[in-house]
């Protein structure tokens, strides 16, 4: 069986002793009942209801006068502590998106395609309008470093480097592709093979080379003989498709990021047409560095947003699989 004390903090409601405070600060219930919207036999019947609760009238009722009681301004006092506790809290979870603004600032291989990255930016500014966003391209070798050295601390590259003081999070795949420009010789042909495209001049990202970001490529270059004479080198996807599509060699984009300059007729697709290079995607932050709470929310929605892109691609599998075939 509950003693007093005990019923008292179980039936006691925060909107009561609110109230209550509204009607001290106002200094009356007509005056608490405008300034909370409330009709004044609300307030009045709050007030009983408080009064019935510790069992002690905390008000002097006489006509024309306003004034507490001994216990109504104990009561009022134990009242403004609770709600400055309160208050303190609100400030921590209500209206946060408000309460964040500042820098958030982010280092990206300039060729990644990463669509949770792309579904993170809008749904992060979304929820939090008053931050702005500092968005640089650097090759992926330059990204671990610069997170490594305490220089950056959100990185997303395509180099997963074991470097004390980094941690790195898989984000996925990206699929690359050959293409050349309208001008090219190869351009609108669809008889070519591997053969027809080897020797041929080549557009090189600064990081497509052995060791470093899009390492993928230069394996799969060396293993297809995909030598040809080099003719310019970029750090920048949109220099790179630039000179491809200028037509003074061919080279290496995403898939997705090519499919529109393939669906307006810029680009054309080389071969190989299946069996692809492949490139890693990883969000780098480092390990023992305390991130911001800018930074907090974007980590946290970018792996929710690549943990829901994961489950939907497998619910697509599954239900390819489950699909009827016809007769």
């Amino acid at each position: 069986m509950l003693n007093a004390k005990d019923r008292l903090l179980r039936n006691l409601d925060w909107n009561l002793l609110y109230t209550f405070l509204t009607i001290v600060n106002e200094g009356g219930i007509s005056a608490a009942a405008r300034k909370l919207s409330l009709s004044q036999p609300s307030v009045s019947n709050a007030l009983k209801r408080l009064e019935e609760h510790v069992d002690r009238p905390l008000i002097l009722r006489k006509k024309g006068v306003f004034s507490l009681t001994l216990h109504g301004m104990r009561v009022y006092e134990y009242a403004s502590s609770v709600s400055r506790i309160i208050g303190n809290m609100a400030d921590q979870f209500v209206d946060q998106a408000d309460n964040i603004q500042g820098e958030l600032t982010i280092e990206i291989a300039s060729h990644l395609q990463c669509p949770a990255f792309d579904a993170t930016l809008t749904r992060y500014h979304a929820l939090f309008p008053n931050v702005i966003f500092n968005v640089n391209t650097h090759p992926s070798a330059d990204i671990v470093s610069h997170v490594a050295d305490g220089l950056l601390r959100i990185g997303l590259s395509n180099k997963k480097i074991a470097k004390t003081g980094i941690r790195c999070d898989f984000l996925g795949y990206e699929q690359m592709g050959f293409y050349c420009g309208r001008t090219h010789p190869c351009f609108g042909r669809e008889d070519l093979t591997i053969d027809d495209v080897k020797g041929l001049p080549y557009i090189s990202f600064e990081s497509d080379q052995p060791g470093e970001g899009l390492d993928s490529i230069a394996q799969f270059r060396d293993q297809q003989q995909f030598w040809g004479k080099l003719v310019a080198v970029s750090a920048n996807v949109e220099e790179v498709r630039r000179m491809i599509m200028a037509g003074i060699g061919f080279g290496a984009l995403t898939v997705e990021s090519a499919k529109p300059y393939v669906a307006q007729g810029m680009l054309w697709p080389l071969p190989p047409y299946e069996s692809l290079p492949v490139t890693e995607m990883y969000l780098v932050t480092p390990e023992t560095v305390s991130l911001s709470n800018i930074e907090i929310q974007f980590v946290r929605l970018l792996k929710q947003q690549t943990q829901e892109l994961v489950r939907d691609t497998l619910n697509a599998i599954q239900s390819a699989h489950h699909q009827p075939t016809g007769e």
